[in-house]
């Protein structure tokens, strides 16, 4: 749910703190988000479930268990982390602030949260530090996305960081800073909390 550039600062994170140094662990970080430039519907590649309750949610532990034989391979990692990043957002940010909002409101309010996904590109790629590497494309085989359209979504992720002075300067409308930078850290927490639990 988060932005393509708080997923690349996730998984960058993520790569000091466990240790990965192969750069297809970045691109299965923002591989997910992938779906647009498919033009396919983001509950495939996101693997979107519904609770008993009728709430969705991103299902990583459905990801893992079907690449069982792949969650030691950088990029499937990198993919699983999305999908925990994810759950962690909707649960931190998007429910509190936007979900049960009634109408005319809600509207409104996703309109300012995502100009602050674009104000909040350069303020995290400053605060962070982050650079962009460019990463290499291999064919992966995960039938929710196509590995083709990557390339594409890395050039998208690339605008991102050319453009980061455009309107990070601005206020933001909806967010707050150090609340987005909490829910980021606590999101690698739980990543790394996850990798020591499947023994990584």
């Amino acid at each position: 749910m988060g932005s393509r550039v708080m997923h690349y600062c996730i998984t960058s994170l993520l790569a000091k703190e466990l240790q990965i140094e192969d750069d297809q662990f970045l691109l299965g970080g923002i591989a997910p988000d992938v779906h647009k430039n498919m033009n396919a519907p983001k509950s495939i590649s996101h693997f979107i479930r519904a609770d008993r309750d009728g709430k969705f949610f991103a299902d990583y532990i459905g990801f893992s268990e079907k690449y069982l034989n792949h969650m030691k391979d950088p990029f499937y990692l990198g993919y699983f982390y999305h999908l925990i990043s994810d759950v962690v957002w909707v649960e931190e940010i998007y429910n509190k602030k936007i979900k049960w909002l009634p109408q005319p409101d809600k509207k409104e309010a996703q309109l300012m949260y995502y100009r602050d996904f674009w104000r909040l590109n350069g303020k995290l790629i400053d605060y962070y530090s982050l650079e962009i590497k460019p990463l290499a494309v291999k064919l992966v085989e995960i039938e929710e996305i196509d590995y083709r359209y990557l390339p594409e979504l890395m050039k998208n992720l690339e605008v991102d960081f050319a453009m980061k002075d455009e309107a990070k300067e601005q206020e933001l409308e909806i967010l707050n800073f150090s609340e987005v930078i909490a829910v980021l850290e606590k999101t690698v927490r739980e990543c790394v909390a996850t990798s020591e639990v499947m023994g990584r």
